[in-house]
């Protein structure tokens, strides 16, 4: 193990202690990776300021400047994990550390009011992708996907499916594969950002997978894919993650309850609403106009439908 796997191992082992991350700013900048120290500086401040972003007119400079390290080829820094899936097929997972963040949009649908700060207590490992049909093939051993690839994200999925995918990974001994709650997914999507998208409010083709057809917010109508990309397409947010926006709609945990935030636990929010029959998905899709692919955007539907817009990504925890 490096001395940086060392230092970086201590996060996931105590991330509430904040100065750890200093540390490894003041490591990589002792090591000539001053790129990367500035960019871990930059993404702690705006952790720190975002559920008080009106206090903190600098962020947008911060958040811009973060976009264009990452633009530049900037490797955020995060604990990683890789899980191995039968054939020798990685699923790699970012820690996501405990925090507090503002969930919600004022300017976005009803469901997604109030704004309303959500703490969670306890760190996560988050797929950097979402599911591949290589890794979805290699531990349900069907192809399920409608556009054909290894490297585009499983799709055609029902959350019902998603389901078995992540409990026949449970069956690993030390091992809890799951979906992301709502408030999870959104938490590690903004990654301290309190901006409509990761990267600024603006959405456009160079940076995510939508129906180019839409136009919102001052993007303009431009050429789209029309189908899923492979995953890692465009650049990642600033915890290392790739296609929160767009490219396909991800499963999420919680039950759909319409009027939900304004009774919502703060801590460690999960829907498990009696008598509702729908299930959350997030991040829009390849599809889908760019309003729809927001960061505090819900949607919903059956847990046993399968559409080529639909796929998912994994939260796993180690004991």
């Amino acid at each position: 193990m490096s001395d940086l796997d060392a230092l970086l191992a201590g996060i996931v082992a105590d991330p509430h202690d904040q100065l750890r991350w200093l540390i490894v700013a003041d490591w990589l900048d002792d090591h000539e990776q001053c790129d990367r120290a500035e960019l871990l500086r930059l993404h702690r401040e705006l952790i720190r300021t975002c559920c008080e972003p009106d206090q903190h007119p600098e962020r947008a400079a911060w958040q811009a400047r973060i976009v264009e390290l990452i633009d530049q080829g900037v490797k955020p820094v995060v604990p990683q994990h890789t899980l191995m899936l039968p054939g020798g097929v990685p699923l790699v997972g970012n820690f996501i550390p405990p925090g507090s963040f503002l969930m919600g949009s004022n300017d976005g649908e009803v469901n997604e009011r109030p704004v309303h700060q959500v703490t969670l207590t306890k760190g996560f490992f988050l797929g950097i992708y979402p599911v591949t049909q290589a890794q979805w093939q290699a531990v349900m051993r069907i192809d399920s996907s409608y556009f054909k690839g290894d490297q585009l994200p499983s799709e055609m999925v029902s959350w019902d499916d998603t389901r078995a995918f992540c409990t026949q990974l449970t069956k690993e001994p030390e091992l809890i594969v799951r979906l992301p709650t709502e408030a999870e997914w959104e938490y590690a999507c903004r990654a301290g950002t309190t901006t409509h998208f990761h990267f600024g409010d603006v959405p456009t083709v160079q940076r995510m997978n939508y129906s180019g057809k839409g136009k919102w917010n001052g993007s303009k109508s431009a050429k789209a894919p029309e189908q899923p990309s492979a995953v890692g397409t465009f650049a990642a947010n600033p915890w290392g993650l790739f296609d929160c926006h767009g490219n396909v709609g991800e499963w999420c945990s919680d039950l759909y309850a319409e009027g939900y935030y304004a009774h919502s636990p703060a801590i460690d929010p999960e829907s498990i609403v009696s008598g509702q029959l729908f299930r959350v998905s997030r991040g829009g899709s390849w599809c889908r106009y760019p309003e729809r692919c927001r960061s505090s955007r819900r949607s919903w539907n059956d847990s046993d439908i399968h559409f080529s817009h639909y796929g998912f990504r994994v939260v796993f925890t180690l004991s």
